[in-house]
């Protein structure tokens, strides 16, 4: 729906929007900050809390400004509990009849919101760029890169978008952009210090992701084994990640490959169980660190203060992953970067057809290596702590 029904109201779109930009000539300066600025962001939970940074240090640089979300209502229930908007307006995308009847809604809304300018945090698509226009916003801001080379006739202010560095530095420089400067500060928040980091009880795994790019999973063989690896050798229970309509298969998992461990009560499942404050809360004080493919759990677990082991394949960890420095040890990564990696955003057809041969050529000892390096350096840090 979003490439056909996108480029249908481009097309039409286009010509008028042009037009009337030559005839009205609307100021679209950046002098003065707006009273509101409306941020969308439909999908990907992850990428948008790697957006918080540099959106908490815009909110330091225009106090005055009421920060808004357009998302997902799933999306909206997982950003909330960071408090980094003011407003959420939430959009069930599981149903096109309310997803058509709340985007009116708010249109409708944003209409009414006096110095309104909207940032749209989508990459690729085409119905947020119409979205956008549609508030009539006087300034809209949005990544220009050639899949969406009409945004630059759409959006007052088109921010380049560097496929080749991180997606956080691309949202920095969008944040800049917004505030009208480039000294826009880019450290980011402060890590997170937790206490009792490796007396807590479980090593979180999380092999689930969405749809749009199932090919970012690890074989159930090579889970299998990391898994037997950490209840054999570490002292950690394990506790499995993921939403809802994954805990069927997380279960299934479990009966097929660790029956023995399930009796000994040393797995939990809790995919789908909690609300996300109790999901976050659980991660950030039950669990020691988190070993996860590339998905929203990764970005969750950094935001929160977990150490990380993640697995890469057909997306590039220098696109997604940025370390600040003196954390690089506490966020080591396994990526199998073979001739047509990174392949995911990069082709509409992937070439391997979906048979995941990165990732499938991942030996669970590369994970295995990365886990015991992370627990050898933690172990040695706690105890020159004790010292």
């Amino acid at each position: 729906m979003d490439k056909f029904l996108g480029y249908c109201l481009i097309a039409l779109l286009l010509p008028a929007t042009r037009l009337l930009g030559n005839i009205m000539r609307r100021d679209h300066q950046l002098q003065e900050p707006p009273r509101y600025l409306l941020f969308i962001k439909l999908l990907g939970l992850g990428s948008l809390i790697v957006a918080t940074d540099p959106i908490q240090t815009l909110r330091q640089k225009m106090p005055t400004t009421r920060f808004i979300l357009l998302t997902d209502s799933n999306i909206a229930k997982g950003i909330e509990p960071f408090h980094v908007f003011d407003e959420i307006w939430p959009v069930d995308t599981n149903s096109l009849a309310i997803t058509i009847r709340k985007s009116l809604k708010y249109i409708l809304f944003s209409w009414r919101l006096k110095k309104l300018w909207v940032a749209d945090l989508e990459v690729y698509s085409k119905l947020t760029t119409v979205y956008a226009l549609f508030t009539l916003a006087r300034n809209r801001f949005g990544f220009h890169l050639r899949p969406v080379f009409f945004r630059k006739f759409l959006n007052t202010h088109n921010i380049p978008f560097n496929q080749g560095a991180c997606l956080e530095d691309n949202y920095w420089r969008m944040a800049q952009v917004i505030a009208n400067t480039d000294d826009l500060s880019i450290t980011g928040q402060p890590p997170t210090v937790r206490s009792n980091e490796w007396e807590k009880p479980y090593i979180i795994l999380n092999n689930t992701c969405s749809n749009l790019a199932l090919v970012r999973k690890l074989p159930d063989k090579t889970v299998a084994a990391i898994c037997t690896w950490i209840l054999t050798f570490t002292h950690y229970r394990i506790a499995f990640l993921g939403t809802i309509n994954d805990k069927t298969a997380i279960n299934r998992f479990i009966d097929q490959y660790l029956p023995a461990y399930k009796q000994e009560g040393k797995l939990t499942n809790i995919a789908g169980t909690l609300d996300f404050e109790a999901y976050y809360h659980f991660i950030a004080d039950k669990a020691a660190c988190m070993v996860t493919i590339d998905s929203g759990p990764l970005h969750i677990a950094r935001k929160l203060g977990l150490p990380t082991i993640s697995v890469w394949g057909p997306t590039n960890p220098g696109s997604y992953l940025k370390i600040p420095p003196g954390q690089e040890k506490r966020h080591l990564y396994c990526y199998n970067k073979i001739a047509c990696s990174p392949c995911v955003h990069h082709h509409e057809q992937l070439p391997c057809g979906g048979n995941n041969v990165c990732m499938k050529k991942i030996a669970a000892e590369e994970v295995i290596e990365k886990i015991s390096r992370l627990l050898a350096y933690h172990s040695t840090t706690v105890s020159l702590r004790s010292v």
